[in-house]
């Protein structure tokens, strides 16, 4: 470590850029000044050795993939560790000079002086769910492409068929057809593997529905119009703790369904939604606002006034806004749905 004539004893916060192999760590006193700086690689043994001499210390991680293992351990440590929020800290801190050093002391000095935009850090189970419901949408994604490509090497010998190709009739269909050499056993190769990974969508739509009937918060949101199993147990892990909100316009906005705002003097523009946040969560929250709109007499009349003025598309992710938010005071409150959450302007 690169080692400044201030004493080590000093050392209140560390910034840590962290990558795969290593991570590069700026130590700095109570007030942010620089201590130290350097390159330590990411081996348990060297960490705990290395953190050994500076208890107590306050870290700032930036959140990347693979940080987790990282922050867990250092947890165990006993150092108080905070997630940066790697968009937000862009836009505090832009630099023409990038470099791991300069990363890692900006971190410090904005963790030194409270400036630090922070992530939510979710718990292991929460993680566990996580991933477990993006990996379902990872094979159904997969299924999807294997499909088109299906369709594709019919369609460039002319073989396409007017009857659903994935149905009953289109799999007898897909037995007889006969395409060239190449593009046959290519279309045997397709139709083993999308058996396959179909196979391991329903096996995960079973696991979803036995994890949801089992989990009481989401029996409670799939009273809600519009929301499934799945979307029930996706909204719960991409929410986290719920209590970390303190109001339902906090959750939508977390969840990018708000209006992005232009204000500058007496100019004030609204444009698309932000879409921040995750993705898989907006995405379903919009195909629920589509079901919803259908079984939900107040929420169709919401659909239809927002769809008047700016189109179906806006009047769907308006209604996705209001479940969420419906979903939130459900989860608050601890109550089933009732019309009485829809809002006055709605109900």
């Amino acid at each position: 470590m690169d080692k400044c004539t201030t004493s080590l004893s000093v050392v209140t916060y560390a910034g840590i850029d962290y990558h795969k192999k290593f991570s590069v760590i700026t130590l700095g006193d109570q007030n942010g000044k620089v201590v130290t700086t350097g390159r330590l690689s990411n081996d348990r043994q060297l960490i705990k050795k290395f953190f050994c001499e500076f208890p107590g210390v306050t870290c700032a991680v930036e959140s990347c993939r693979g940080y987790e293992w990282f922050v867990d351990y250092l947890k165990e440590l006993g150092l108080i560790v905070h997630l940066s929020n790697p968009y937000q800290t862009k836009q505090i801190a832009q630099s023409r000079c990038k470099t791991d050093k300069v990363d890692s002391r900006i971190l410090m000095e904005l963790l030194a002086i409270g400036f630090l935009p922070t992530c939510y850090q979710p718990t292991p189970e929460e993680r566990a769910l996580r991933e477990q419901l993006r990996w379902r949408a990872h094979l159904v994604r997969y299924s999807t492409r294997m499909k088109i490509r299906i369709h594709s090497l019919l369609d460039k010998e002319n073989c396409g068929s007017a009857i659903d190709l994935f149905g009953l009739e289109g799999q007898k269909f897909l037995k007889q057809v006969r395409l060239s050499p190449v593009r046959q056993a290519l279309l045997e190769e397709h139709l083993l593997l999308l058996e396959h990974i179909d196979e391991l969508v329903a096996k995960e739509n079973t696991w979803v529905k036995k994890t949801a009937m089992a989990n009481q918060q989401a029996r409670l949101l799939m009273t809600i119009p519009g929301i499934s199993y799945l979307s029930a147990l996706i909204i719960i892990a991409e929410l986290g703790d719920i209590g970390r909100f303190k109001r339902a316009a906090q959750v939508a906005s977390y969840a990018g369904l708000v209006p992005s705002i232009y204000s500058s003097g007496n100019v004030r523009k609204t444009g698309a939604i932000t879409k921040q946040g995750s993705k898989l969560l907006r995405w379903m929250l919009v195909q629920c606002a589509w079901r919803a709109v259908s079984c939900s007499h107040h929420l169709r009349c919401h659909f239809a006034m927002v769809s008047q003025r700016c189109g179906k598309n806006a009047g769907a992710v308006a209604v996705a806004r209001k479940l969420i938010q419906i979903a939130y005071r459900v989860l608050r409150d601890q109550k089933p749905f009732a019309s009485e959450l829809l809002g006055k302007r709605v109900a």
